[in-house]
């Protein structure tokens, strides 16, 4: 009974930390901040933050994140859409496995000048290869729940909300999908800002 509860308690603690790091770093940080300026930290120690907890989620670089995000936007559920579910499998966009060739430099032009951006683009894999040592060192539980959990949470969670937040070639809200993508399960209300 002491190992299902302490499980238990390990995985609430890594879905908790998920949820806060993906808030944190892609809900606020990557989307809100970077890609839309809905936000403006008033401070450089705010953005690294940002910039941290989103790194520690994994899906991308936030540089390749803004620039495949406004690529969406521009394009939604067209064949230029990144990651739209009417031109890739699903698996694809589920499990974020899909590619892309080329980031347009009219979609990333401002975030290149921030060297915050720049440096977490170029070094995101060494701070986050140095925070899974840190983490592993400490305890299994922390690395799991702060390096391991998120990237797999991260993934899973978006690509659900990429898949699920459109629906016949137009966004849809999707409340269900706060659960896993953190405050961005209201994707069509999002798209008409």
């Amino acid at each position: 009974m002491w190992l299902k509860r302490n499980m238990l308690n390990d995985l609430i603690w890594a879905y908790v930390t998920y949820w806060l790091l993906a808030l944190v770093g892609i809900t606020w940080g990557y989307h809100r901040y970077f890609a839309h300026k809905e936000i403006s930290p008033k401070r450089d120690w705010v953005e690294v933050v940002m910039l941290f907890c989103g790194n520690l989620c994994g899906l991308t670089s936030p540089l390749t994140w803004v620039g495949v995000h406004r690529m969406h936007h521009a394009e939604h559920d067209s064949y230029k859409d990144p990651h739209s579910p009417l031109h890739h499998s699903w698996w694809t966009i589920i499990f974020t496995t899909w590619k892309i060739k080329s980031i347009p430099r009219k979609y990333i032009k401002d975030v290149i000048k921030n060297p915050r951006v720049m440096f977490f683009h170029r070094h995101g894999l060494k701070v986050w290869a140095a925070t899974a040592m840190a983490t592993l060192f400490h305890s299994p539980t922390l690395f799991l729940s702060v390096c391991v959990g998120p990237v797999i949470l991260a993934r899973l969670g978006f690509g659900l909300l990429n898949y699920f937040g459109h629906k016949n070639g137009k966004p849809i809200n999707r409340p269900w999908l706060n659960i896993i993508a953190p405050l961005e399960g209201n994707h069509a209300k999002h798209h008409e800002v």
